[in-house]
């Protein structure tokens, strides 16, 4: 449901297509229509990092987690970006994984061509993939908010994660990742 809405409010951005020109070389395109322009274009991102163990009701949850992510959108200006992302995570001491899927918003301030600092908040689900079922987790909502930079192509980026493993369980914890912004 999360997607489609978001695919949705795309659409209007989609239909200016047939309008486009490239305005410089750093992947800008101007949609010119009848009442202003627009800048929008695709971005893609590949990410890979650590969540640390985290907190469950004051409580260490021993809770690390390794995770791939991959996220695509479009770039809405040079100062915002909406986009799909989908990652998987592997819970080391708990032997579990989990599919985070979500909605990625950004909000850039570009210092120069090459390095732009973004806040972004994350809203989706997860859901828990094997032995966590046994343990009667099946997921819930997961969010993650943070701080990071982007430098020519490469992304870094630390924040929170909050993760719902069921109704009654979830985990808060901090999260470092590096990738590439394609």
């Amino acid at each position: 449901m999360l997607f489609l809405a978001v695919a949705l409010l795309s659409a209007p951005a989609a239909s200016f297509a047939q309008k486009m020109t490239v305005t410089n070389i750093n992947r800008e395109k101007t949609y010119k229509t009848t009442e202003h322009t627009v800048d929008v274009w695709y971005q893609g991102e590949l990410n890979v990092g650590y969540g640390l163990d985290g907190k469950v009701d004051g409580e260490d949850a021993k809770f690390g987690r390794v995770f791939v992510e991959t996220i695509h959108g479009a770039r809405i200006t040079k100062y915002a970006f909406v986009g799909l992302g989908l990652g998987v995570q592997y819970a080391t001491d708990w032997e579990s994984i989990t599919m985070p899927a979500f909605v990625d918003l950004k909000g850039y301030y570009p210092v120069t061509e090459k390095f732009a600092p973004y806040v972004n908040v994350d809203l989706g689900y997860t859901p828990v993939l094997d032995e966590g079922k046994q343990n009667g987790f099946d997921g819930g909502f997961y969010a993650a908010y943070g701080v990071g930079l982007n430098y020519g192509k490469l992304n870094f980026g630390i924040g929170c994660q909050h993760q719902a493993l069921n109704s009654d369980y979830a985990c808060n914890s901090f999260f470092v990742k590096v990738g590439l912004k394609f």
